[in-house]
C-alpha cells in the first residue's frame, strides 16, 4: 500500500524500452577496467556511466554488483572514482552512473562556458528541471529514479553478474536515490543510504529539503516520513549510513532507524537483537568515534539484516567508516563472505585517477550529452511530449463551483470569506503601519504567523471604497517597487480610498539558500510547502482573502466596493483569491503569467517557483480564472511562460 500511494506521488514510471547499450572505451586500471558506458533510460535519453570490472575470473563464474549513485557534485559520476575502485578491488562490479543535471548529463549547459550550467549547479538543475513535470502531476524524483531502475537492468543483463546479488549504494543526494530505488524496486539486494536519512521532524526546522527528487508534494501530509523508505525494503539488508555532524540532522536520523528497527525484526529477528544487560537511557548516548547501531543498548549482530552504520564528521565524511560499510556488501552480496574482511588502502592512500587518460572517467566524446548528440531529449522535452498525451490543448470550461474546488485542491487554500474575526482594537485602526493576523480563526495552523503592512483611513465620516494592495515586501523599502507601490498608495489614499497594502506570506524572503538565480528566493520554501500539502500561492490566496475580512468588517469601509491591485506573482495570487472571493468587485494585475500551458513550452523557466502549481494543468488553467473573472478583471502586460514570471512592472492605476 505505502509504495502504491508513494508511486502515485512519484508519478506513473515510464514504459520499459530498450536500453541500447553501448560501450564508447576502456581503460585499465590498477586490479580492474573502467568502461565507458552510454545506455538510454527512455528513448533518446542517454545516461552516461562508468563500469568497474574487477581483474581475474571471479568465483563461479559471477560477481555481485553495486548500483552506485553520486551526490550532488558537478563531478557527478567522475566524483565517485574512488569509492568505486574501491568496491572493484573487493570483487564487486560497480556501475556508477551520471544523475541527471550532473557530469555528463546537464539539462542546461552554459553555450559560452563548455561544463558549466546555467542553473548554477546540481542542485539548481534538479530544481528547474522539476518545474514543469509538476505542473501534469509528476515529479523530478520520477526520473532519477526511473534513470536508477534502468542501470538496475542493465547490471542485471550482464554476463558476468549475478543477478540475485545487486546492491545499491549511494551518499547525499545518491543516498535519495538509492533510497528511492532500494524501497520501490524488490532486486535490490542490499541498500547502503548514506548521509540522507534522517527525520522530517529534524530536517525541517533545520536546512530543510535541498533538491527535488527529497520534495514529492504531499509527501509529509500522505503520512510518510524517511522510515518508509527503509521499510518498504524489508526483509532486505539495509545500512543506514550517517555522520555525527551532518548537515541532514543525526538525531532523525538515530530516530528513523528506531522506528524500521522495529519493523524490520517483524521479519528478521536478529535486528531486534537481545539484551546487553546495560542500563537502558531513554536516548542512547551519540558516540564520538565509529560504531555500530548506536540507536539500541542491544547487541545486534553483524548479519541483522538492519544495520545503523555511524561515525564522526561532517555531511558525507564516509573514510573513517568505509570498512564497515565494505563489510556490510560483502556480508550480503557474497555468499561465501561470512566473516569478511575488506581490503582497504592505507589512511589517506585511497585508489587515484592519477595516471589514467585525462579522459578516462568522460564517456561523450565532448563531456556532455547534449553537445555530443544534439538531438537527445532532455527532462523539459520528455515532459512536453508527454503532457501532450493528456492535458487538453485547451483548458475545458468549468462552473464557478466546480473552479473553486479544483482552486482549494490544487492550491491548499483554506480560508472561506468573512469565516475570520479581528479585535475591536484591530477593527477601528488608524492610518500607519498595521499587522494583520493571516488567521484570526479559533484553530487554524497559520494563527501564529502575522502579516506586516500599512493602512490609510480618509478623514471623513462614513464608509468608503477600499483597495487591498498585495505587495512583496513594504512599501517604506528603498528599491524602485517599493516607491513605486507607496507612490501608488498614497494617490489612492488621496482619492478617498480605505487603502490597505499587505505583504503575503512568506515574503520577503528569508535566509534559504538560492539554489539558483533562475529558480529565485523562493523555491526552497515551495518545496517545504508542497510536502505539507500548500503552496505558496495558495497560502498568500489565503492572506488575501482574510485581509479582504478585514476590510469587509471595518464600519468605515463599504463592503461593496472593495476592489484589488497587483503585479507578478501576487497577481497570480489575486486571480485565484477573486474567484474564490466574490467580495473583491473588480481587480487589477500586471505582469502575470497568462497561461501554465506556456509554461510547458519554456526551455528554461525564470524565476517560475512561486507561481507553480502541483498537477495544475490537469485541472485547470489561467485562461478559466480570467474568463470566470470576465468583467471584474483588468490586466495588462500578460507574461507568456518564456518570460521572466518573477518580474513585478511599477504597479497598475486602478
Amino acid at each position: 500500500m505505502v509504495r502504491k500511494q508513494i508511486l502515485a506521488l512519484i508519478g506513473t514510471l515510464p514504459e520499459r524500452t530498450p536500453l541500447n547499450a553501448r560501450i564508447l572505451g576502456s581503460t585499465q586500471a590498477d586490479g580492474f577496467q573502467i568502461r565507458k558506458v552510454l545506455f538510454d533510460s527512455q528513448p533518446g535519453f542517454p545516461v552516461t556511466a562508468l563500469l568497474y570490472l574487477p581483474d581475474g575470473p571471479p568465483a563461479g563464474g559471477k560477481r555481485p554488483a553495486i548500483l552506485m549513485s553520486p551526490g550532488h557534485s558537478p563531478a557527478g559520476k567522475a566524483g565517485d572514482y574512488s569509492t568505486a575502485a574501491l568496491f572493484a578491488r573487493n570483487g564487486f562490479i560497480v556501475l556508477s552512473y551520471d544523475p541527471i543535471g550532473q557530469g555528463e548529463r546537464l539539462q542546461y549547459p552554459d553555450p559560452a562556458n563548455p561544463g558549466a550550467s546555467l542553473a548554477s549547479r546540481p542542485t539548481g538543475e534538479h530544481g528547474e528541471a522539476s518545474l514543469q513535470p509538476m505542473l501534469i502531476g509528476d515529479t523530478f524524483a520520477r526520473y532519477e529514479l526511473w534513470d536508477a531502475m534502468r542501470g538496475i537492468d542493465y547490471l542485471a543483463q550482464l554476463p558476468e553478474v549475478d543477478a540475485e546479488h545487486i546492491g545499491a549504494l549511494g551518499c547525499s543526494g545518491g543516498g535519495t536515490i538509492t533510497a528511492l530505488v532500494g524501497a520501490l524496486d524488490p532486486r535490490v539486494a542490499a541498500i547502503g543510504v548514506a548521509c540522507y536519512i534522517t527525520s522530517f521532524a529534524a530536517l525541517l526546522p533545520a536546512i530543510g529539503p535541498q533538491d527535488a527528487e527529497q520534495s514529492s508534494p504531499r509527501f509529509i501530509s500522505s503520512g510518510l516520513d524517511f522510515p518508509d523508505w527503509i521499510e518498504l525494503a524489508a526483509p532486505r539488508p539495509y545500512a543506514v549510513i550517517s555522520t555525527y555532524s551532518d548537515m541532514f540532522p543525526f538525531a532523525g536520523a538515530r530516530s528513523s532507524v528506531i522506528e524500521a528497527r522495529r519493523f524490520y525484526a517483524l521479519f528478521n529477528p536478529a535486528s531486534a537483537g537481545t539484551a546487553s544487560g546495560r542500563a537502558k537511557p531513554s536516548t542512547p548516548p551519540t558516540p564520538s568515534e565509529p560504531a555500530l547501531n548506536c540507536d539500541t543498548t542491544n547487541n545486534i549482530p553483524s548479519t541483522a539484516a538492519l544495520q545503523f552504520i555511524t561515525g564522526p564528521g561532517g555531511h558525507a565524511a564516509l573514510a573513517p567508516i568505509m570498512g564497515d560499510i565494505l563489510s556490510f556488501f560483502l556480508r550480503n552480496l557474497v555468499p561465501e563472505a561470512t566473516d569478511p574482511h575488506p581490503l582497504l588502502p592505507p589512511p589517506g592512500l585511497g585508489p587515484n585517477i592519477a595516471g589514467h587518460p585525462k579522459d578516462a572517467l568522460q564517456v561523450t566524446p565532448t563531456g556532455q550529452v547534449l553537445t555530443s548528440y544534439p538531438h537527445s531529449e532532455t527532462v523539459f522535452s520528455l515532459n512536453k511530449k508527454r503532457a501532450a498525451r493528456f492535458v487538453p490543448a485547451s483548458p475545458p470550461v468549468l462552473t464557478v463551483g466546480r473552479l473553486a474546488a479544483f482552486i482549494r485542491k490544487v492550491t491548499g487554500a483554506e480560508a472561506l470569506p468573512g469565516a475570520s474575526r479581528h479585535s475591536a482594537e484591530l477593527l477601528v485602526a488608524k492610518s500607519g503601519p498595521l499587522v494583520l493576523p493571516s488567521s484570526a480563526g479559533p484553530s487554524n495552523s497559520d494563527a501564529e504567523i502575522d502579516l506586516q503592512g500599512e493602512l490609510s483611513v480618509p478623514s471623513g465620516e462614513g464608509r468608503h471604497p477600499a483597495v487591498l494592495l498585495l505587495v512583496p515586501d513594504s512599501i517604506r523599502g528603498d528599491s524602485p517597487i517599493a516607491r513605486a507601490n507607496l507612490a501608488q498608495f498614497n494617490a489612492l489614499a488621496a482619492a478617498g480610498n480605505v487603502v490597505l497594502a499587505i505583504t503575503p506570506r512568506p515574503s520577503p524572503p528569508g535566509t534559504d539558500d538560492m539554489k539558483a538565480p533562475i529558480l529565485g528566493h523562493f523555491y526552497l520554501l515551495s518545496l517545504r510547502a508542497d510536502l505539507v500539502g500548500r503552496t505558496l500561492l495558495g497560502m498568500r490566496t489565503d492572506d488575501a482573502i482574510r485581509a479582504t475580512d478585514y476590510l469587509a468588517r471595518r464600519a468605515d469601509v463599504d463592503p461593496s466596493k472593495i476592489t484589488a491591485i497587483a503585479s507578478g506573482p501576487m497577481g497570480l495570487v489575486l486571480l485565484h483569491a477573486a474567484v474564490l472571493d466574490s467580495r473583491l468587485k473588480h481587480i487589477t494585475i500586471d505582469h502575470v503569467l497568462a497561461s501554465y500551458r506556456s509554461l510547458l513550452d519554456a526551455p528554461m523557466p525564470t524565476g517560475a517557483p512561486e507561481d507553480i502549481l502541483p498537477s495544475v494543468l490537469l485541472r485547470y488553467d489561467i485562461p478559466n480564472l480570467t474568463t470566470i473573472l470576465g468583467p471584474r478583471l483588468t490586466k495588462t502586460s500578460p507574461l507568456q511562460g518564456a518570460d521572466d514570471l518573477s518580474q513585478s512592472s511599477t504597479p497598475p492605476s486602478a
